[in-house]
Order: structure tokens, then C-alpha cells, then sequence
């Protein structure tokens, strides 16, 4: 009797060694660990970044957080695939994918890349566009120059820079921020229009059709695009694409006077005084309150008494009296996009 209960101890006793001997789960389970360190490109270490974890097959979430020294610590990890994220206040989240293998010690390092300013939140832009809006252009030109300098790759700062320079009559500069403006962001039109006014300025008028052609390819029914199109043509006397580019002003926009007093002026000069009266008559029609009014219905009034004008009297009569090239800055606004 004696025997068969020291056996039957022996055999719980074994029984016990053996079950704790085939549970390595439990043994290894509490020495699989994962740290790391999470920093900031400059190397500064991020004190109380949020390091997350998330079991992608069952679920399971757990999170820690860095000490002084940016430093994380979790023991006893179950070993699986896990989602990792990072959060820091003013840095871009940090994501990644892991696999946390059993009885390993893992080691993570983390850089964290700094979430830049929004630059209509910078004090110098924003007082520049306030500036800029009570015709201030010098003030404006320094507070985006500010604004440029501290953002390098911003389209906006550039974009109103060069307005700003543009207002200030400093064609060059203006159009040296206008260009940076433009390899920066190519796809909006408003800069393309601000070169091509620039352009136009300075007499170039290659750089000033190509500017307006631009605006055309991203605007294909912008009227005030044709219009400063068929504008560059006239001061440079070529009248057929001139009055092109009014006509297709005109068709785009029929309530736009001023391509029709343009056009009225291309006619005349081509020696069409019939249609060139008649596009006068339209923009007086358009616009009855405007200024230039009275002298429009005096060229009208004349020509009407001479109907027998010739083109080259024409010419001479309207180059003396009243020729009109002129581009309207209305459509080139201020931008606070940020």
C-alpha cells in the first residue's frame, strides 16, 4: 500500500515537471520584449510620444509612452503582427507594420518628422495681405519678403510677393517672384495673368503672349485672357490675331464692353469703319456710365461725317486722337490660401 502511494507521488510529481516543462508560451512569453527610442530629425529626443500597438489578427491594442530620454519599454509582448503608430504634438504620425517574434527582445528607433507652419498663420503674411489691401505695396513688399524667406517652397508667398512688387512698379522683381511662383505651382492661372501683365509692361512680347496662351490652356473660356491677348497684338500692330482674340473675348463674354471698344478701335484701324462703329456703338450700350464715354461718341459722330476716310487717315486720326492699349488688373487678386 505504502508503495503504490509512493509511486502514485512520484507520478503527480512527474506529471507536474512535465506540464510546466511543455508550456513554453508562458515562460517565453514574459521575456519577449520590444523597445525603442523616438526622436526628432535633429536627434532630440520626444518626451511623451504616444507608441501604440495593435494585434493585427485578434485585436488586441496596448499602448506606452516615451520618458525623458524619448525611450519606450513594454514587457511580456504576445508575440504577433502589429500595426505601430506614433503621435506627437506639432509632428506628422508615424506608422508602420512589425512582427514581434516569440522570446525576442525587439528595438525600435523612431525619427518623427516636424509638422511645418501653416503660413496663414504667419504674422508676416497675414499683415502683408492686410497691406496689400489698403495699397500699401512697399509695406507689403517687405512683410513678403519676410514671409518668402521664412517660406522657402510656398506658392503664395511668392505669388503675392510679386504682386506686390508689380504694384510697386518693380517689373523685374516682380517677375522673378512670379516665376518662382510658377515652378512651384504651374496650374494656376491668376499667376500666369500677373506674368503676363509683367510682361507686357516691359515690352515682351513674346514672354507676355506666351504668359496669356497659359491662362488659356488652363482657362479655355477666359474672357479677359483673350482679351489681354488681343491687347498684346494691337500695341505690336498685328490686327488679324488681334481682332481674333477680341472677337473670341466678345463671344465668350457678350456683356464685355471693353473688348468691344478694342475691337471697335482694331476695325477702324484696319480700315473696317462701318464695324468699327458698330462695336463702339455696343460698348456705349454696355457701359453708358463710363468715363471715356463722351469720346468715344465723338470719334463715332466724326467718322460718321467721313465716311469716305481712308485706312492710312484712319490710322492717323485715331493714332492722334484716341488709341486706347491698356491691360485691367481686376482679375489678378491677392492670395491667402494656405
Amino acid at each position: 500500500m505504502k508503495a503504490n502511494t509512493f509511486f502514485h507521488k512520484i507520478i503527480i510529481l512527474l506529471t507536474f515537471f512535465f506540464l510546466i516543462s511543455s508550456a513554453p508560451n508562458l515562460k517565453s512569453g514574459q521575456q519577449t520584449v520590444i523597445s525603442g527610442t523616438v526622436r526628432d530629425k535633429d536627434d532630440k529626443p520626444l518626451v511623451n510620444a504616444k507608441v501604440s500597438f495593435i494585434d493585427q489578427q485578434r485585436g488586441a491594442k496596448f499602448s506606452v509612452k516615451t520618458n525623458k530620454k524619448g525611450k519606450f519599454i513594454r514587457v511580456g509582448i504576445p508575440p504577433a503582427i502589429y500595426n505601430i503608430s506614433v503621435e506627437y504634438e506639432g509632428y506628422f504620425p508615424f506608422k508602420t507594420q512589425f512582427r514581434i517574434s516569440l522570446g525576442k527582445q525587439e528595438k525600435l528607433t523612431i525619427t518623427l518628422e516636424k509638422i511645418p507652419p501653416k503660413i496663414g498663420e504667419d504674422k508676416d503674411f497675414i499683415n502683408g495681405i492686410n497691406q496689400f489691401k489698403q495699397g500699401h505695396y512697399k509695406e507689403a513688399c517687405e512683410l513678403f519678403e519676410k514671409a518668402a524667406q521664412k517660406f522657402p517652397e510656398n506658392f503664395e508667398a511668392f505669388f503675392n510677393l510679386g504682386l506686390s512688387y508689380f504694384n510697386s512698379e518693380k517689373i523685374d522683381d516682380a517677375i522673378t517672384s512670379l516665376e518662382k511662383a510658377v515652378k512651384l505651382k504651374s496650374g494656376i492661372a491668376e499667376v500666369h495673368f500677373a506674368l503676363g501683365e509683367c510682361y507686357y509692361h516691359k515690352e515682351n512680347k513674346e514672354k507676355a503672349i506666351e504668359a496669356f496662351s497659359n491662362v488659356l490652356k488652363l482657362q479655355p473660356n477666359n474672357a479677359k485672357a483673350y482679351y489681354n491677348l488681343g491687347i498684346t497684338h494691337y500695341k505690336y500692330d498685328e490686327m488679324e490675331e488681334a481682332m481674333n482674340a477680341f472677337e473670341k473675348s466678345m463671344d465668350l463674354d457678350p456683356e464685355y464692353s471693353s473688348a468691344y471698344y478694342q475691337a471697335g478701335l482694331a476695325s477702324i484701324k484696319i480700315g473696317e469703319i462701318e464695324k468699327g462703329v458698330q462695336y463702339l456703338e455696343e460698348c456705349l450700350r454696355l457701359n453708358p456710365d463710363a468715363p471715356t464715354n463722351d469720346q468715344v461718341k465723338a470719334i463715332i459722330q466724326e467718322l460718321k461725317k467721313r465716311e469716305s476716310f481712308t485706312n492710312s487717315i484712319a490710322n492717323l486720326f485715331f493714332s492722334h486722337i484716341f488709341i486706347s492699349n491698356f491691360i485691367p488688373r481686376s482679375d489678378i487678386h491677392i492670395s491667402s490660401r494656405s
